[in-house]
């Protein structure tokens, strides 16, 4: 998509578009947003599916705001047009099965190995016509910085994604959500299963509420056992579309999964994860 999209866009109306980010006097740099999939790009392409952020510049008018973000949609619409085939093969492999591949628990940015150049602008103090408070507007100005880009994201943990998930029937809220978001579930089989139960040996929790909830990170890890899974356990193939939208939300180490979500705790402050795998 991009740089097509904007390089057509600069050619028929001069106007500069770049991949979203911004920079901060604590981390140099231009940055992304956050790779987690509580934000809505990342979780529609964890379900298999693209998804395109379309973010026009604050302390621009009113009027351009609107005719970039016209332009934008314009754009990608005729590049989805052109390109729906290559689309449709794409979407077709991501729909593949992840068991036995290596997918990321927990990530972090990624650093452009050279620097790249960044537009940047300025703005002017100006009194809001109705409320008389300080606005800001962007003036005429455009300098190219040289910086690092932090656009895309590494693993720092991995964990291989097993066949199935088998969720303990006291974790009703993990299993009601899990369906909620359109992944397929199903019973567990009756008789003795080899599975790996996760054993917590500690956990940290945030100080500071996010959306009502303190996250948590467990540690721990997975052993092998042999056992009878009580009636009621829910089983999760991870061979279906939605595969990795099962092993993010399943895994106990998933930096946005339903553990760091605090929707286990009950389980998890005894010390046990109610959710086994089987490879």
């Amino acid at each position: 998509w991009l740089p097509t999209v904007t390089d057509r866009i600069k050619e028929k109306h001069g106007w500069d578009y770049y991949y979203y980010g911004n920079t901060s006097q604590r981390r140099p740099g231009w940055y992304t947003f956050d790779h987690r999939p509580r934000f809505n790009n990342n979780y529609i392409g964890l379900r298999n599916r693209m998804a395109i952020l379309s973010e026009a510049y604050a302390y621009d008018t009113f009027k351009d705001r609107v005719m970039s973000t016209l332009w934008f949609v314009e754009e990608i619409l005729d590049f989805a047009r052109e390109n729906a085939e290559s689309i449709r093969d794409l979407v077709r492999e991501a729909d593949a099965s992840v068991v036995g591949m290596e997918l990321a628990t927990r990530a972090t940015f990624e650093r452009s190995p050279s620097e790249v150049e960044i537009l940047m602008g300025e703005v002017a103090e100006e009194r809001h016509p109705q409320t008389g408070e300080i606005i800001l507007r962007r003036q005429e100005v455009s300098k190219p910085v040289l910086m690092r880009e932090f656009g895309t994201f590494s693993p720092t943990e991995v964990e291989v994604a097993p066949a199935f998930y088998y969720i303990l029937p006291e974790a009703e809220s993990a299993i009601e959500r899990l369906r909620a978001h359109g992944v397929e579930t199903g019973m567990a089989p009756v008789g003795e299963v080899q599975v790996e139960h996760f054993i917590v040996d500690s956990a940290t929790i945030a100080d500071r509420s996010f959306q009502g909830r303190n996250e948590r990170v467990v540690f721990g890890a997975w052993q092998s056992i042999t056992r009878a899974l009580p009636p009621g356990t829910i089983a999760v193939s991870v061979d279906q579309p939605l595969g990795r939208l099962a092993f993010t939300l399943l895994e106990p180490r998933s930096d946005d999964g339903f553990a760091n979500w605090a929707i286990l705790d009950d389980q998890i402050d005894e010390g046990r994860y109610p959710v086994m795998r089987a490879h």
